[in-house]
């Protein structure tokens, strides 16, 4: 039977955000399994999405230092991201998700510049793939200064505020992020029951 908190977390969700994408949070908790070189074009196999499972979680973990938003600004946001979940800004996965978009906003300007840097041959296909409108994005979108404008005029506002914003670059980028994050976080995969990230000998729910 569904737990009302958790579909009033869901519908709440859904209300804030008009898109849901589902994408990976990258850790850098868990070392590689093995240091071994491989010959070029083959790779050991990503055991980020393990981290969620193997990763202990601290009762109380320290709040992390910014790379890219200063103190002040890296406060606001955290106290955006909360208000988007409905959360208090200390309360799991608030700061993790603060964490990751501090991270993704840092690394907005070279991923921008790779984006740009592409052969025409590799943008083409990765038009084909993506689509035209998200590759323009890639190339076009400046986070860091969407951030900076953004926390500059949201920053202290109220939760009505941020909701009535709908039109607002910052916000609507903001939501995508966090609705995103939310759901690749511990806390997300728990709502979700997701049945991933395990080990089993038979499938779940399927008794042969």
């Amino acid at each position: 039977m569904t737990d009302p908190d958790e579909l009033t977390r869901r519908i709440w969700l859904l209300r804030v955000s008009t898109g849901i994408a589902f994408g990976g949070l990258s850790s850098r908790d868990l070392p590689a399994a093995t240091e071994t070189a491989l010959p070029p074009g083959l790779y050991q196999p990503s055991i980020d999405h393990l981290a969620h499972v193997l990763k202990p979680v601290a009762a109380s973990e320290p709040s992390p230092s910014p790379i890219f938003f200063t103190v002040k600004e890296y406060q606001q946001l955290a106290g955006l991201v909360a208000m988007i979940l409905g959360e208090d800004p200390g309360t799991p996965p608030v700061p993790e998700i603060t964490a990751w978009i501090d991270l993704l906003v840092h690394d907005a300007a070279a991923v921008r510049e790779a984006a740009r840097s592409l052969s025409p041959a590799h943008r083409t296909l990765a038009i084909a793939y993506y689509g035209a409108e998200a590759v323009h994005e890639l190339e076009t979108f400046d986070a860091q200064q969407i951030c900076r404008a953004g926390l500059g005029r949201f920053g202290a506002e109220s939760r009505v505020t941020l909701e009535s914003s709908e039109d607002d670059p910052f916000v609507a980028w903001l939501k995508r992020r966090v609705i995103e994050g939310f759901y690749t976080s511990q806390a997300g995969l728990n709502e979700l029951d997701y049945k991933g990230n395990s080990f089993y000998s038979i499938s779940p729910g399927c008794d042969r």
